[in-house]
């Protein structure tokens, strides 16, 4: 069930937030509708990854549970202006803010399994994507792709230098941008389980975090085997990477991060899946 919109203030800062949240991926879905029209971007969902998306709408679903209503405070009228200001400001970081604004400001003064301690936290692990992700490839970056190439070659039985990959038929090698990081695939799991383990009522415990664990691994997994695809594929280098077998490999972190976090919730909720 759904609780009608009032003058709850988990309602209005978690909906600002959304509008933030859509702010902050604004330039990948105006590139998506600007290269493949507005039906390709819709079936590629809009550039975005469908968790992104699917961890939004679980953030306003946990705000709309039904539940004894809390009025907005003074603090959280400046702070809700706030946010919208972000939200509505053309710069992709603006909105970004926003979202770390509302999700901290939720997850703060929501007591323990509250609708607003959840969906606070919800709100944060979007900003993985957002902003941390970003600022770790900034920081890190070089180190996180090397580390991919060790990891790829393994895979691939071929040699590497840093992020350059040799193809198993020799010749120049390939080389793993950051867009290519596992990072991104990191980034993915821990917003699926956020999202998934929030939405549940599942504490954070060994076992809660053991399944981080795997989601984080299985997707890490899927991205090496398709980097790896394409060190045996050199003359297919464009399908698997951005074509046709690129959306295959795509989907399948998708599906390997909701099956695993999905299986591990069922046993950890105290309500079934």
């Amino acid at each position: 069930m759904i609780a009608p919109p009032g003058r709850d203030r988990v309602h209005w800062l978690v909906l600002a937030a959304l509008i933030a949240a859509s702010n902050g991926v604004a330039a990948p879905v105006f590139l998506a509708i600007e290269k493949q029209g507005a039906l390709g971007a819709l079936l590629n969902t809009f550039g975005v990854s469908p968790i992104f998306w699917f961890v939004m709408f679980i953030a306003g679903a946990i705000a709309f549970e039904p539940d004894r209503e809390s009025p907005l405070r003074s603090a959280d009228k400046w702070v809700l202006a706030l946010i919208l200001l972000l939200a509505l400001i053309p710069v992709v970081s603006a909105g970004s803010a926003g979202v770390l604004l509302a999700g901290l400001w939720l997850a703060s003064s929501g007591s323990s399994g509250s609708r607003a301690r959840r969906s606070g936290l919800v709100l944060l692990a979007l900003t993985t994507s957002l902003i941390w992700g970003h600022l770790f490839l900034a920081f890190l970056g070089d180190r996180i792709v090397s580390l991919d190439g060790q990891f790829v070659a393994w895979l691939a039985g071929t040699q590497a230098q840093g992020n350059l990959v040799g193809f198993n038929d020799g010749g120049k090698p390939m080389m793993i941008a950051y867009g290519c990081s596992s990072l991104h695939n990191l980034t993915m799991a821990i917003q699926f389980w956020v999202a998934i383990t929030q939405l549940l009522r599942i504490p954070l415990s060994r076992g809660s975090l053991l399944l981080l664990a795997a989601a984080i691994a299985g997707n890490v997994l899927v991205n090496g085997l398709r980097l790896a695809t394409i060190a045996h594929n050199r003359e297919a280098f464009d399908y698997w990477h951005v074509g046709g077998g690129g959306t295959l490999f795509a989907w399948a972190a998708v599906i390997t991060v909701a099956v695993i976090v999905m299986v591990g919730s069922h046993a950890l909720a105290p309500r079934r899946v």
